[in-house]
């Protein structure tokens, strides 16, 4: 199986919604019981047309106390296997509302909650337990993302989170994380326990059987790129999570209650549009509705006149179609509308330049330094915008910082309610002081003198592939001056599609399963497969780096996913967390892994 999970999603929906050979006849309505875990999964996959078109009338969670038989209906169960749903399903089921019951965990179930089941499965309705492997969010095609809310067993749930991807995509992996952090350590060491552990009930077992090579699951930390989700984005999703929000696949524009759906899957101008940088969305939009236009044309009354029976009747078929067309136009029309209206309000054109400035070193220390003092001492400029500002440039400009009190100055400025409204909070002024010893920028960077280890964040090499169009906006230079910088991801990804050792031979580990030892040996070549996982958050531009890096070569398939789908905003809210919590005395935010650390034996 490629790495395509829209395949994961649609093959799911056959096992749990379409009807076997010999149940055809069956009209027979259905419910659909899920939990808060396996809700989003099915929001995010699924329309409610479709779940219709299989006969589920309804959908219910598994906790809510239902009074009434409805005996006319049977019932698929999707849950994961939690003690507290497996404790709802328990009870449903010595108290059984519908006529049969197909029963469906998201993730491995244990045998002890197994036994649970059958004890309970008094009335014997229990057609079939089924384990599918999606205890996961599909944001898009090459794009995943993990939900912990409210979980026990933090790293365990998430190791069997990322299991169940590798599950549903039939990959038993090699492990690389980078090993400065602890956290990552302890994720690999129980996402090979697992893996191993999980040897004796053969789920991992031929997995690899039809390829020359093992996939790589490769875990990387976002304190170590601390700098990607501050940079405004300048491509279509991009920049609606930056600057609406997107929350599983739903925006909300205008009133609370006006809500809109994204989804490359069923939104076909989106999915060609949504890496698109501002400039070329504008025009493609342009294009859309002349398109449309010239196809209502032909619906007019005037033309309907002169037009037979038949053709008429082509013509009416087509008014759907039509509606949906305008509907999906005026959707987009509302998405950039308010993107425009940001961009102006914020005064994005001036904030981003000044950030690109800074993070790809196009100016000079004093050069820069001016320029943010104009930025700062404007009030139109909104406090967040100045604060990421400072950020950039406190990474940047550590020493000079340090000598010259550039930071005092800044905060005086913050502070001063005249240039900025409202002032910044105490979050924020903590963050700005904290910010370097937050993700360790005064460590030396080994080898080229660099004693503020900017290099570690910001990219130290041009890469040599033209990822971006250019824009036609006015606004843009022939350079594109806004979309200059380039993640950290892509030197990361770029050195192993090159074999350069330069990046994975001093910041990474390696862990091999059993399974794959056994088939591949030790020594791991010729790489084909590579599944990211960022703890602590991927961002929509790296998502589409990946689907940039999968269109320029067909020698690799690549997948990106995270424990959380960042914007500036949300990283800023972790950061503000972080630096007041009362631990952040005890130095450099990165957890560094040494030989006592507490992990899952390996051996």
């Amino acid at each position: 199986m490629t790495l395509d999970l829209s395949k994961v999603s649609s093959t799911y929906f056959e096992k749990l919604f379409v009807s076997k050979k010999g149940e055809q006849g069956s009209t027979r309505g259905k419910v659909l019981l899920v939990d808060k875990y396996t809700t989003p999964i099915i929001s995010m996959c699924y329309t409610q047309s479709q779940l219709l078109q299989q006969d589920v009338i309804l959908v219910e969670m598994i906790d809510q106390h239902r009074t009434s038989n409805v005996k006319h209906l049977d019932c698929v169960v999707y849950i994961k296997p939690t003690k507290e749903s497996v404790s709802s399903l328990v009870r449903e089921l010595k108290n059984a509302h519908y006529s049969k019951y197909e029963i469906y965990f998201n993730n491995s179930v244990s045998k002890s909650q197994l036994e649970q089941i059958a004890e309970a499965d008094e009335h014997e309705v229990v057609m079939q337990v089924v384990e599918l492997f999606q205890d996961y969010l599909i944001v898009n095609n090459h794009f995943y993302s993990i939900y912990l809310s409210g979980v026990e067993n933090f790293v365990t749930d998430e190791a069997s989170s990322l299991c169940s991807l590798l599950l549903s995509l039939k990959k038993c992996p090699i492990i690389k994380y980078e090993n400065n952090s602890i956290d990552l350590k302890r994720l690999g060491s129980e996402v090979i326990y697992h893996i191993n552990s999980n040897s004796q009930n053969n789920l991992f077992d031929d997995l690899n059987q039809n390829s020359a090579s093992p996939p790589l699951l490769l875990l990387l930390d976002r304190k170590n790129d601390p700098i990607t989700p501050l940079i405004t984005p300048w491509t279509y999703q991009s920049m609606i999570h930056e600057l609406i929000g997107i929350n599983r696949n739903i925006v909300k524009v205008g009133t609370p209650e006006e809500s809109l759906i994204l989804s490359d899957a069923s939104d076909v101008f989106f999915q060609e549009a949504m890496y698109l940088n501002y400039g070329d969305l504008t025009d493609k939009f342009q294009r859309y509705v002349e398109e449309y236009k010239k196809q209502t044309k032909s619906s007019s009354v005037e033309n309907m006149k002169t037009q037979n029976l038949s053709e008429l009747k082509k013509l009416l078929t087509k008014f759907p179609e039509f509606r949906k067309l305008s509907n999906n136009i005026l959707k987009h029309l509302n998405l950039i509308s308010e993107l425009d209206r940001q961009v102006t309000v914020q005064n994005l054109w001036e904030v981003s330049e000044l950030q690109q400035t800074i993070a790809c070193n196009l100016e000079n220390y004093s050069s820069i330094k001016t320029r943010m003092i104009e930025l700062l001492d404007k009030p139109s400029i909104s406090t967040e915008n100045k604060v990421k500002l400072v950020l950039l440039y406190s990474a940047k400009f550590i020493g000079e910082c340090k000598s010259n009190g550039d930071l005092s100055l800044f905060l005086h400025k913050l502070s001063d309610s005249s240039l900025s409204d409202p002032v910044i909070t105490i979050s924020q002024s903590k963050l700005i002081q904290n910010f370097n010893k937050i993700f360790n920028f005064s460590s030396s960077m080994t080898g080229d003198g660099n004693v503020n280890n900017i290099g570690r964040f910001f990219g130290g090499k041009k890469i040599n592939i033209n990822l971006f169009s250019m824009s036609s906006n006015a606004n843009n230079t022939t350079n594109n001056i806004y979309m200059q910088y380039v993640p950290k991801l892509n030197n990361i990804v770029g050195d192993i599609m090159s074999k350069t050792q330069s990046h994975s031979s001093t910041t990474f580990s390696t862990l091999i399963p059993d399974v794959v030892s056994q088939q591949y040996g030790k020594s791991i070549e010729n790489l084909q497969d590579i599944i990211i996982y960022i703890k602590g958050g991927a961002t929509y531009e790296e998502c589409r780096l990946i689907h940039d890096l999968n269109a320029s070569t067909d020698r690799f398939e690549i997948i990106l996913g995270g424990d959380d789908v960042l914007n500036s905003k949300s990283w800023l809210n972790k950061l503000y967390d972080q630096v007041n919590d009362a631990s952040l005395g005890s130095g450099s935010g990165i957890s560094y892994a040494t030989a006592s650390d507490q992990t899952r034996d390996l051996l």
